[in-house]
């Protein structure tokens, strides 16, 4: 089991930023591996607002990931971020970055295809794809001759 150091954004919009770390997380663990996501347990313990506790979780969180077997980078790239990633290159820690998802275009924002992006993360592209057909599929099989 490898220990994967999830390197994704936090300040801005939290709630979503938590969404994509939490989604990478479960990701990491069913490919087997171990993921550790800062920034989902310091924020709880320190007040982000407060440098001094916002710098004190950071430190403790490099600790951890000069401990990784790999960085995997998700999400938009912030300062922070950058600074992670060349922590771990300068560290000789592989960094992977996860496939980033394509904005829907005007004529995507709506129906499945919007659907299936919204419930499946962005690294599922592939699996998005083999649902859309399992629908179609089935679509002919219950509804034939329409």
């Amino acid at each position: 089991m490898k220990r994967i150091f999830v390197c994704s954004p936090y300040r801005g919009d939290v709630a979503a930023n938590v969404e994509i770390a939490r989604a990478a997380c479960r990701e990491v663990l069913r490919a087997g591996d171990a993921p550790l996501v800062p920034h989902l347990l310091y924020p709880d313990v320190l007040d982000d607002d407060v440098p001094a506790e916002r710098s004190l979780g950071i430190e403790a969180g490099r600790c951890w990931l000069a401990m990784a077997n790999e960085v995997l980078v998700v999400g938009p790239i912030t300062a922070g971020m950058r600074e992670e990633i060349a922590t771990a290159e300068a560290l000789g820690i592989p960094v992977r970055y996860a496939a980033q998802p394509a904005k829907p275009s005007v004529q995507e924002r709506g129906g499945i295809v919007a659907w299936l992006r919204g419930v499946l993360p962005a690294a599922w592209d592939d699996r998005a794809a083999l649902a859309a057909i399992a629908l179609v599929v089935l679509g002919f099989l219950f509804c034939p001759g329409r």
